[in-house]
């Protein structure tokens, strides 16, 4: 029975391990009227609106589902009117199918805002399903100028935080080192289930 037991927390140790910190960025549409540009040639063209990013972490899994939801949900938090719809979801090897349920206010914003924010994410192609059309955008398609993420490195520093350096029209993302308390707990429960395991098997084995 104590084996049983404990092969079952080994089992849900061992899922809960599966999971990840996953640093990820989410572009919105905004404007900024005034300020050091120099790619103003740009701005002119999109009446001054451009997509900004913001970076945010959580836990996740292995489905890409899930990262897919966070993502739009993220969006939807920053602009709830604008994504006051439901839709149904398929992804297509390193492509996401999107078909949204109800009327969408502004098809163009959400698009540039999906589609980068996929896009960067690791996907390649964003697929909208309209019903009366459809559409397969790539970061080329957007019709908007988007902060850049140049690099990403790990630094030397004390402060644990996340650092967004703007230049203009790019931003630069540079992560510092974070140990995370619940990675090395699920580690520590790991080694100590296999550990109780193997010295049940050993006492069995005497008796």
């Amino acid at each position: 029975m104590k084996v049983l037991l404990t092969l079952s927390m080994l089992a849900i140790s061992a899922k809960a391990f599966s999971t990840e910190w996953l640093t990820y960025y989410v572009y919105f549409e905004t404007g900024y009227s005034q300020g050091p540009w120099t790619r103003t040639d740009m701005l002119e063209a999109s009446n001054r609106n451009y997509l900004a990013v913001e970076v945010y972490e959580d836990l996740f899994g292995s489905v890409d589902e899930d990262l897919i939801g966070k993502l739009i949900s993220r969006l939807k938090d920053k602009k709830p009117a604008l994504y006051n719809w439901t839709y149904d979801l398929d992804v297509q090897g390193d492509t996401v199918v999107i078909t949204p349920k109800g009327q969408l206010k502004n098809r163009e914003t959400v698009k540039n805002e999906l589609t980068a924010t996929l896009t960067f994410n690791g996907f390649n192609a964003v697929t909208f399903d309209f019903g009366d059309s459809s559409e397969t955008w790539t970061k080329d398609d957007l019709t908007l100028p988007y902060f850049d993420l140049i690099s990403k490195q790990p630094i030397a520093t004390a402060a644990d935080t996340t650092v967004v350096k703007q230049d203009h029209v790019n931003a630069q993302i540079v992560e510092t080192g974070k140990s995370n308390p619940l990675k090395v707990w699920l580690i520590i429960s790991v080694i100590v289930n296999i550990g109780l395991v193997g010295f049940l098997v050993l006492r069995k084995g005497k008796n």
